[in-house]
C-alpha cells in the first residue's frame, strides 16, 4: 500500500510538472509575440552600464548600445576601481563614436553593500534624462531593442519595463548549462509570471520613468539588497504602477563559463528567491522534470514509472530546444542539448544548499543574506582566523631568532 500511495503522490507531481512546463512554453510564446501596432513613444532616455571587469564579448555587447535606433539617448559608464580593465574598452568606443553622447564615470563614492547599486547613484548625478534604462554588461541588443521596450511607457499607469532574455555563444560547459536553464525554465518562468501579473523583475534590463524610481525612495531604499532589481519591481507596483514585459528579446552573452562559475550563480540565483519568494521556491523541486523522472523509476516497479522517466526527460530537453529556437532564431547543439537532463540534476543540491545557508560571493565580495536578500559583510571563517594568527606567530618568532 505505502509502494501504491508513493507511486500516486510521484505521478501527481509528475503531472503537475508536465502541466507548468507546458504552460511556461506557451506563456513565452505569448508575450514575445509582436503587437500589431506599436505606440511611436521615444522620450529622451539615460542608460546607465554598472561595469566590472571585461565580461565576455564586453566591447561588442557595449558596441550594440551605440549603436542602437533611438531619437535621443545618452550612454553613462561607470567603474569603481581606476584600474578596471573595462575602462580601456569603454575608451575605444568612445572614440569610435565621438558624437555619442556618452560618459565614463570612474570611482563611486561609498553608498551602500550592493555594488551594483552603488555604481547607479554614482550615475545618476550625471543623468540629462527623465526616463532611465539600466542595462548590465553582459547584455547585447539590436538596434531596433530601445524604441520596442520604450513604446510600453506611453501608457502613464507603467513604471517598468523589463526584457526577457536569451543565452548565446555557448562553448564551454558551464556555459552551455547556463544557457538551457536561461532559455528554458527561466525564460518560462519570466513569461509566465508576466501573464500571471506576478512581479518578476530581472535587472539585465529595466526601463522606467525617474517619477517611478523617485515614488520608491530612489536608489538608497535598495543599497543594501542583494535583488535590487526585484525589490525595486515589487515597491514600483506597490506605489501603483504597472510593470510591463516587452516582446523584444535581448541577448545575453555566456561563452567560456566554467562549470564552477554555473554552480556559484544559481546558488545566488536560488537563495535570492529563498528570501523574496518563499512559497514558489518551494515549489521549484517540482519543476525539476529530470529529477522527479529519475525518483519515480527508481522507486517504481512498473514499466510506467520508467515510461514516466523518459516521457520527462524528452519534455525537459524539448522546452529547452524548442525555447531556445524560439527566442534567437536556432537550435542548441544535440550534443549540447544532451546535458539538459543532467543539469536538472545538478541543481537539485544548490537547491538543498540554499535551504541552510546564508553565504553568497558575488563580484568578487563574500555577504551573508539576510530577509528581502539584505546584505551583511560575510566574516571570515574562524579556521581560516586562527591559520592566519598562526602564520604570524611563525614569522615572528623566525624573525626573532634571525
Amino acid at each position: 500500500m505505502a509502494m501504491v500511495n508513493a507511486n500516486l503522490l510521484l505521478g501527481l507531481i509528475a503531472i503537475v510538472a508536465v502541466t507548468s512546463t507546458l504552460a511556461g512554453l506557451i506563456a513565452v510564446l505569448w508575450v514575445t509575440r509582436r503587437p500589431r501596432r506599436l505606440p511611436d513613444f521615444t522620450p529622451p532616455v539615460t542608460i546607465f552600464k554598472p561595469l566590472k571587469g571585461v565580461d565576455e564579448g564586453l566591447e561588442e555587447n557595449l558596441r550594440s548600445f551605440f549603436r542602437l535606433d533611438y531619437p535621443t539617448f545618452q550612454l553613462l559608464f561607470c567603474v569603481a576601481e581606476a584600474d578596471d580593465p573595462a575602462i580601456a574598452v569603454v575608451n575605444r568606443l568612445l572614440a569610435e563614436f565621438p558624437d555619442q553622447d556618452a560618459k565614463l564615470i570612474v570611482g563611486c563614492p561609498i553608498f551602500g553593500l550592493n555594488p551594483k547599486v552603488e555604481s547607479l547613484a554614482a550615475m545618476d548625478r550625471y543623468r540629462k534624462h527623465d526616463t532611465i534604462l539600466i542595462s548590465d554588461s553582459n547584455v547585447r541588443v539590436r538596434p531596433s531593442y530601445l524604441r520596442e521596450t520604450a513604446c510600453y511607457l506611453a501608457d502613464p499607469s507603467v513604471g517598468l519595463v523589463s526584457n526577457l532574455f536569451v543565452g548565446v555563444g555557448e562553448e564551454q560547459t558551464g556555459a552551455v548549462l547556463e544557457n538551457l536553464q536561461l532559455n528554458g525554465l527561466i525564460a518560462s518562468g519570466v513569461a509566465l509570471a508576466a501573464v500571471l501579473r506576478a512581479t518578476c523583475v530581472v535587472g539585465k534590463s529595466m526601463l522606467m520613468p525617474v517619477r517611478a524610481l523617485e515614488a520608491i525612495g530612489g536608489f538608497a531604499g535598495v543599497r543594501h539588497l542583494l535583488a535590487e532589481d526585484q525589490a525595486i519591481g515589487l515597491r514600483v507596483r506597490k506605489a501603483g504602477y504597472a510593470i510591463r514585459l516587452s516582446h523584444h528579446v535581448i541577448d545575453n552573452v555566456n561563452q567560456d563559463r566554467d562549470f564552477y562559475w554555473f554552480l556559484n550563480r544559481h546558488s545566488r540565483w536560488y537563495k535570492i528567491r529563498r528570501r523574496m519568494a518563499l512559497p514558489t521556491f518551494l515549489a521549484e523541486p517540482m519543476t525539476n522534470l529530470a529529477t522527479i523522472g529519475l525518483v519515480w523509476a527508481m522507486s517504481g516497479e512498473s514499466g510506467i514509472a520508467w515510461g514516466g522517466l523518459v516521457v520527462l526527460v524528452g519534455l525537459g530537453m524539448a522546452r529547452d530546444a524548442i525555447l531556445t529556437r524560439w527566442l534567437r532564431g536556432s537550435f542548441p547543439k544535440f550534443r549540447h542539448l544532451m546535458l539538459s537532463p543532467m543539469k536538472d540534476l545538478f541543481l537539485l543540491p544548490v537547491w538543498c544548499d540554499a535551504l541552510l545557508s546564508r553565504r553568497v560571493i558575488w563580484r568578487g565580495h563574500r555577504f551573508l543574506i539576510g530577509r528581502y536578500t539584505r546584505l551583511r559583510q560575510a566574516r571570515v571563517p574562524l579556521t581560516v582566523r586562527r591559520r592566519v594568527r598562526r602564520v604570524r606567530r611563525l614569522r615572528t618568532r623566525d624573525g626573532d631568532h634571525s
